[in-house]
């Protein structure tokens, strides 16, 4: 066999080895549409796939250098992509991940960290792609003329035809289209609909407030707290502190979040959206600031949510706050870096418990840090040394201990202070997470898009405290009435009638208030809620007494009381660790 021979059957076998590597979900995409009788889209998807092959072979035997280097970044970026993310949740992306993707950049350092093993497999087929498009063809010289006639554009055939199909199918569509392709017209796709979407301007407010029924209404949203990992049960070693306080909270817990995502969920909360007419109230109800300055409340937010290099230096915004929306806050606190991760919730408590005693009415909204991943840095001595291995001896991974200590230092402590420092009967404070936690392996936590969610990534943490009496009687009388169907959505009419707007008028926007009745059952929202494709969300249903998928959490709060260190047994300790 000649060298070139050779080089020709090595180019072939790695672009073999990187099509077969990355186009996992291509046998059951076919499978469906057979068992299907769906003949017209089996033979756009193998028109898609042949156009695909050739225009993949096209860009790899260019004769010129710079047209192969020009083609083999993209497509193995593109094949990279998909397979780190195969890697994490087990399926393709589609263009909602696109667009979950776009909207937590600034989490991207932190995702990396987490997803770290996903993230090395995933550069290594980024290699394979470059190696394998970018090496010389080593074909003969009459081939080689023959190449001169294709053209260098033609890779960009595939990528316009899965774009027309994904357009086509308001957002569907891609599965099982060829990786090397897919994820490129996925982002053109969400770039031209995030570029060119048109929408209604958002509404004055229209109602009129009275006296407000809590001079200072806060509502503290956490970030990945899963609602069985919050306990007021005497003596448990992840939330003893709240369980001491258990006597001042009213606990609606387990609740669920208004969608599965932090972007999602913190959205539907300030721009207070009405559930039944979930689309056209995200761009069009006025926003929880507009509100509580109609109410005459001072509006402060807190972001204790850690910001990429990117976002400190550009100034970028997240959780979809704009600009515009930004300026109807009067005071605005976000973190610059300075303080170490364990100790940003420490802060944001701190700052409310300031901002609320000035005496004038105030709404403040304050996103915590909480137990974002990597769980490992939501306290300050991160893992047990024991545990370095990855699970202990009754079957609790290392990293479901991490979570639950990040969740007894990030919430249980900050939160107890809150509580037990809130000065006066005119404060109500609601407390709740964005998001819960799915510790399936092989699964993405959170953020999961169309038939992949799991409802576990919606169970989260509900609770009120309030220093009014009547108050007090009406949110333990709703808690108690409907157990379980609490959710995110009852948290807009809840705020408003705090903030003294009419519950006659409410009820012409909202069905529900933790204040009134909660009759739905509980629902949660994913992928689209723009209308940048449908008008129609994807809805989930959710059991919020759905609890945790180990046999006993009990097992676990012995474990980690028997193997970990207290995190702190004081208020020294606790500050000498912060400052440490």
């Amino acid at each position: 066999m000649t060298r070139h021979n050779i080089s020709l059957a090595l180019k072939c076998g790695l672009l073999l080895t990187l099509i077969v590597l990355t186009n996992q979900g291509v046998a059951e995409r076919l499978r469906v549409m057979l068992s299907d009788q769906r003949l017209l889209s089996l033979v756009i998807f193998s028109l898609v796939w042949l156009v695909s092959l050739a225009a993949a072979l096209a860009a790899a035997f260019q004769p010129r250098l710079f047209v192969r280097l020009l083609w083999a970044i993209p497509l193995a970026s593109s094949s990279a992509a998909a397979y780190g993310y195969y890697l994490v949740q087990g399926s393709e992306f589609y263009i909602f991940d696109m667009l979950n993707f776009w909207a937590a950049r600034h989490e991207m350092q932190r995702a990396s960290e987490f997803y770290s093993d996903a993230v090395w497999s995933a550069l290594s087929v980024f290699v394979l792609g470059i190696v394998a498009i970018a090496m010389p063809p080593a074909i003969g010289p009459w081939r080689m003329r023959m190449t001169r006639y294709w053209s260098p554009w033609l890779p960009m055939l595939p990528v316009l035809l899965i774009a027309g199909v994904v357009i086509a199918r308001d957002g569907k569509g891609s599965q099982g289209m060829p990786m090397q392709f897919a994820p490129l017209s996925l982002v053109a796709v969400a770039a031209y609909k995030i570029n060119t979407g048109v929408y209604e301007e958002r509404h004055a407010v229209s109602m009129t407030a009275g006296p407000p029924l809590a001079r200072a209404v806060v509502l503290v949203v956490d970030e990945s707290i899963r609602s069985d990992f919050v306990s007021l049960k005497p003596g448990n070693t992840i939330t003893p502190e709240l369980a001491t306080l258990r006597d001042r909270l009213i606990d609606f817990s387990p609740a669920v979040s208004s969608g599965n995502c932090s972007h999602l969920s913190n959205a539907l909360l300030r721009f207070m959206v009405d559930r039944r007419n979930l689309v056209r109230s995200v761009h069009t109800s006025p926003t929880v600031w507009q509100y509580a300055k109609k109410a005459g409340f001072r509006t402060v937010f807190i972001d204790a949510q850690p910001r990429s290099h990117f976002d400190a230096v550009n100034g970028k915004l997240q959780n979809y706050m704009t600009p515009a929306e930004a300026m109807l806050i009067d005071r605005f606190y976000k973190f610059d870096g300075t303080l170490p991760l364990h100790a940003v919730d420490d802060e944001l408590v701190r700052i409310a418990l300031e901002e609320m005693s000035g005496g004038d009415p105030v709404f403040i909204y304050a996103n915590k840090n909480g137990a974002h991943f990597p769980y490992s840095d939501g306290s300050p001595e991160g893992l047990p040394s024991d545990h370095a291995a990855g699970a202990d001896t009754r079957g609790f991974t290392a990293e479901l201990q991490s979570y639950a200590k990040a969740v007894r230092w990030s919430t249980d402590r900050p939160i107890s202070r809150l509580i037990r420092d809130t000065d006066g009967s005119d404060a109500t404070i609601i407390y709740t997470s964005d998001h819960g936690q799915n510790f399936s392996p092989g699964r993405l936590t959170h953020c999961t898009t169309s038939g992949n969610v799991d409802p576990q990534e919606a169970i989260v943490p509900l609770m009120v405290v309030s220093g009014n009496a009547k108050l007090q009687d009406r949110f333990r009388d709703v808690a108690d009435r409907y157990r379980g169907h609490a959710s995110h959505f009852a948290i807009a009419p809840t705020l408003l009638e705090l903030m003294g707007y009419k519950p006659s008028e409410i009820a012409t926007r909202y069905e529900g208030s933790l204040l009134g009745s909660l009759a739905w059952k509980p629902q949660f929202v994913s992928d689209d809620i723009f209308g940048l494709f449908s008008t129609r969300p994807a809805w989930h249903e959710a059991d919020s007494s759905l609890q945790a998928q180990y046999d006993s959490l009990d097992d676990l709060l012995s474990e980690l009381a028997d193997t970990s260190p207290a995190i702190c047994d004081d208020s020294a300790s606790c500050e000498a660790a912060i400052l440490h």
